[in-house]
Order: structure tokens, then C-alpha cells, then sequence
């Protein structure tokens, strides 16, 4: 039904009739034709009968017919142009099942409400913090506990005239103040003897006074040499995919989950290298094309992936 309404429209003309003349003009067969593209002869058979529903995804749907076109010696845009007015009202009809799917309205108010419940907790969130700054800030009772913390640690009792000091006998004395109103110094400042330069006696015999200046520091150079230099870098090819072309080749690169890592129409001398987290799954249109291809730093055997008709589908599991 979508065929024959796609006839009627003034100036659309179906793509797959008009490859199929020229493949008939030139005397092609479809397998002759999907042996030069690499593909199965059901997609070329599926693309003249207009059964695009076939082919995986509109991307590849464009490059066949691209592909096609330039083989038997059409324009590939204008036949490209032609099929979006065709594919027109697939489409509107894709978009209108979609709109009137139940579940898709199910599924778009869920959305909006974890929206909006995720907007609530922030505001929340920042509501609290808010607060507690506020009342860190403007709190008397945080204010007079931090100021009378800093009074208790800067206040110090002294001595008026006394030092501490040793006689002869081993009686502890304090020391009067000199006639200048100043403490006299039992021991000179850095060099670890008592002014008079004796030695103090411990009722025992006199012993050399130790120095009680600046002491020496000893330093270990191998303790404290560092290695600064860089331990070297060992390189990560966990789930790292390399693919180099000799020829032209379809592929289609999805991870586990289905998302889309690469796809299209790669030619001569192009490369693929990407990663992923997941395992691989791949589709290759034309094994012959590949020239060499490592996952994970270690070489894939295309041979033992079974391979069909020049064409692989397999998964890459990471290690």
C-alpha cells in the first residue's frame, strides 16, 4: 500500500524499480550485483522490491542504494531524493504510532515527574545547607565560645622575680633580681655553660654541663632522597577496538547495550579505533575488506568467526 501511494505522488519516482532497469540494462544479475557490493542477494532482492523494512537501519539503507546507484551508473543523490519522499509516509506513520502508544505517554510523565522530584530535593538540599550556614554564622553562643577559647589560650601565669635554681647542696632556691630590676641569666644563651663558667655541683662531683643551645639536626640523605622520577606507564587496551581496511566494507559496531559505536560504509584505508566498557558486537559486510583487526591489543581471527558468504556477525567479549 505505501508502494502505490508513493507512485502517485507527482515527481516521486520508486528507487527500487529504476536500479533494478538499470541492473537489467547492463545486464547484471542480483548476484553478480551483491557480490560487488559484499552483501546478501535478499537485501539487493529487497531493496528493488521496495521492502525497506528489511535492511537494518535508513543509515545502511542509503549506502546500499549509494552503492548500488554508482555500480550501475545512476545519480545516487537524486535516487537518494527520491527515497525520503518515499520513506516520507513510513515515517509519519512510525512517529503517529508512537504518539498514541499508551505506554509512551506513561513513560513521558515518569520523566517529567523525576524532574521535577530531582528539582525538589535540591532545593531542599540547598535550603539546609543555607540554614546551617546561617546559624554557624549568627549564632552569640558559637561567637563567645570560639572568642573565649582564644583569651584561655593566650592567658599564661609567670613568675614576678624567681627562676628556679640549683646549689651545691641540692636545695632548689629563687634566684633574686639583679640590681638593674633584671633576672640574672644562669645560663648564656647558645652555648650550654652557666655564666660564671662552672659547672653546678649535684653533691656527687661535678659533671659538664650540656649544651642546651641550638642543637644539631641530622639528616639521612638516602632516608630523605626521593625518586622523582616516573614510574613508567603501562598501556590499557581493556576494550580498545582496532580495524584497519583494505577495501570497501559495510560494518556495524554496537556495544552490550545496544548503543550505536560505529557504522557505514567504510573505504580503503580507513581505520576504526575506539573502546567501549562493554562486550562487542559486530557486523561485517565484507571479511576480504579487513585488513587486520586487534581487540584488546591481541589479534581477531576472522576465519574461526564464521564467516558466510563474506560476511561475519560476532560478539568480542572483554577479558
Amino acid at each position: 500500500m505505501a508502494n502505490e501511494e508513493n507512485r502517485a505522488i507527482p515527481g516521486n519516482r520508486p528507487v527500487g524499480p529504476q536500479l533494478k532497469k538499470a541492473r537489467e540494462a547492463k545486464g547484471l544479475s542480483v548476484v553478480e550485483v551483491a557480490e560487488a557490493q559484499h552483501l546478501r542477494p535478499a537485501i539487493i532482492q529487497a531493496i528493488e522490491n521496495g521492502k525497506y523494512e528489511l535492511i537494518d537501519t535508513e543509515l545502511f539503507l542509503k549506502g546500499y542504494i549509494r552503492a548500488y546507484a554508482r555500480q550501475v551508473g545512476l545519480d545516487g543523490n537524486a535516487l537518494i531524493a527520491d527515497l525520503n519522499l518515499e520513506l516520507e509516509p513510513m515515517r509519519q506513520e512510525q512517529a503517529q504510532a508512537k504518539a498514541a502508544n499508551p505506554l509512551v505517554d506513561i513513560e513521558r510523565r515518569r520523566r517529567k515527574k523525576r524532574r521535577v522530584a530531582k528539582a525538589a530535593l535540591w532545593l531542599v538540599a540547598l535550603a539546609v545547607l543555607g540554614l546551617l550556614v546561617f546559624s554557624f554564622i549568627y549564632n552569640p553562643s558559637q561567637l563567645a565560645n570560639l572568642t573565649g577559647a582564644g583569651d584561655d589560650s593566650t592567658t599564661q601565669s609567670t613568675p614576678d622575680n624567681l627562676l628556679p635554681n640549683e646549689t651545691s647542696d641540692g636545695d632548689v632556691t629563687a634566684s633574686p633580681a639583679n640590681a638593674e630590676g633584671e633576672l640574672k641569666p644562669l645560663i648564656a644563651s647558645g652555648t650550654g655553660t652557666f655564666s660564671d663558667g662552672e659547672a653546678p655541683a649535684d653533691g656527687l662531683g661535678s659533671s659538664p654541663a650540656q649544651p642546651v643551645g641550638n642543637s644539631a639536626v641530622i639528616v639521612d640523605n638516602e632516608r630523605s632522597t626521593i625518586d622523582t622520577e616516573p614510574s613508567p606507564q603501562v598501556a590499557d587496551n581493556r576494550g580498545r577496538l582496532e580495524i584497519d581496511f583494505i577495501d570497501d566494507c559495510w560494518v556495524q559496531i554496537r556495544d552490550a547495550n545496544g548503543r550505536s559505536l560505529a557504522s557505514g560504509l567504510k573505504r580503503q584505508s580507513d581505520r576504526i579505533d575506539l573502546r567501549t566498557e562493554t562486550d562487542i558486537r559486530l557486523v561485517i559486510g565484507a571479511a576480504n575488506a579487513i585488513g587486520s583487526m586487534r581487540f584488546e591489543g591481541a589479534p581477531v581471527d576472522l576465519g574461526s568467526k564464521g564467516v558466510v558468504g563474506n560476511r561475519a556477525e560476532f560478539v568480542l567479549a572483554l577479558n
